[in-house]
């Protein structure tokens, strides 16, 4: 009974947590880790995955665990995003805002093989919030809102199993709660004037994916390990406002589709215990991005879809990409460690396809951390830099009139974190 309660109280915490707010701004779709020990490190943890977080890099490394637990984790992304076109005077940045979010998992270990549990966590979002006064040349001269936001929350029954003592295999069901919200100006010209109105879109979908993990130790000091998460494909479903096109002679409101497919992402990391206290481990993390080329738009007002389906389409045409991640761990007491790390983060964008509703900036990222630990509690916390590259879309050089935005396009991002595991 106690534990169904535990269950229980799991499912309804992630749940608040996720819908609280949701953590933006990382490169493509995914965010970049779960779990505060993990992303202190660098976020290369494929290989070692020996505490809840594995439920996201590698499932398999739950067979490590030998007690019962509970874990809670909550981050909070904190975006400075810039841009610029001096070709109409545009020097702006995204208002200030905090995006909260988190993830709470319930495993317990039934034998000294085998290892169940249930995860709910934030693995995806993108978005960003701009002053419309800052853009008033791109809507007719209008203030208009801009603000966007696509993110996915994940409910992930969890199992691993130890084959041997030096090989063990994991998984969950990935059950994906996605939603995506939409709001920028709508622009017509009728001669030398600029017509603007106000474009609002929301709507949300479920999928159903899964992740795939092994863990390899042939000596204890060594741990390999691989990570398959397969693609989901999302069907988002709600409606959209247009304060525009009632002067085209169209109904202000319609029903719209969009079909998605979050892409395939395989990992592959190792980790060496150097020392009794000191731990090295690294990563290499592939995106097959190139799967995501556009989301397009279906209204069910037959008007609508012949006159703006085409514009509401989200172009991408985003390039598969690779992280790198490295990270070490220091332990300076039995109870006390320090951690740190780095990762590259490349854009999947090309430049021509570059928008500040859904930015893609190449990062550098740097993290630090500490853990503190006893027989009932573990505390961790991580801090998380990273610093964006500018990148540039001459005039004239995007997909088309209607996605690219001209113009220099800039980001850096601070990410506090933290976690508690209690062991029950």
């Amino acid at each position: 009974m106690r534990e169904r309660k535990l269950l229980s109280a799991c499912l309804v915490a992630v749940l608040w947590l996720a819908f609280c707010g949701t953590a933006l701004q990382a490169n493509g779709l995914n965010l970049n880790g779960v779990g505060s020990r993990a992303i202190a490190m660098g976020g290369a943890f494929i290989g070692l995955a020996d505490d809840y977080s594995a439920a996201f890099w590698n499932p398999a490394g739950l067979t490590q665990m030998q007690k019962p637990q509970l874990a809670l984790f909550g981050t909070d992304i904190i975006p400075s995003l810039t841009y610029k076109f001096s070709m109409v005077g545009i020097d702006a940045e995204s208002k200030s805002k905090m995006y909260p979010s988190g993830a709470l998992g319930y495993f317990k270990p039934l034998n000294d093989k085998l290892v169940i549990g249930l995860f709910g966590y934030v693995p995806s979002g993108t978005g960003a919030l701009w002053d419309g006064n800052d853009l008033k040349a791109l809507s007719g001269n209008k203030v208009l809102e801009w603000e966007s936001m696509i993110a996915v929350i994940t409910i992930a029954p969890a199992i691993a199993y130890k084959i041997s003592d030096s090989f063990s295999l994991g998984a969950t069901l990935n059950i994906d709660y996605g939603f995506m919200k939409l709001k920028r100006p709508a622009v017509a010209k009728m001669g030398p004037v600029t017509l603007a109105g106000q474009y609002d879109e929301s709507t949300s979908a479920w999928g159903f994916g899964a992740t795939i993990g092994m863990l390899f130790k042939p000596v204890e000091k060594l741990g390999i390990g691989l990570t398959f998460r397969t693609p989901t494909k999302i069907k988002f479903k709600g409606d959209a406002t247009n304060k525009l096109v009632p002067l085209m002679g169209l109904a202000e409101t319609s029903d719209i589709e969009r079909e998605a497919t979050w892409p395939m992402w395989i990992g592959f990391g190792l980790s060496f215990k150097a020392t009794d206290k000191l731990t090295v481990v690294a990563d290499a993390q592939y995106t097959n991005w190139k799967k995501l080329d556009s989301i397009p738009a279906t209204f069910s007002n037959a008007p609508w879809q012949a006159a703006l389906a085409e514009k509401a389409k989200l172009v991408f045409n985003w390039e598969n990409k690779l992280q790198y991640r490295f990270g070490l761990e220091y332990w300076l007491s039995q109870k006390f460690a320090l951690r740190g790390g780095y990762y590259y983060d490349p854009a999947p964008s090309p430049v021509n396809t570059l928008s500040i509703l859904l930015p893609s900036i190449t990062y550098n990222a740097f993290t630090v951390g500490f853990g503190y630990k006893t027989e009932k509690i573990n505390l961790d916390f991580c801090l998380e830099y990273l610093t964006g590259k500018d990148r540039e879309l001459p005039y004239g050089q995007q997909f088309s009139a209607d996605t690219g935005m001209p113009g220099v396009h800039g980001a850096s991002l601070l990410v506090p974190n933290i976690a508690f595991t209690f062991y029950l």
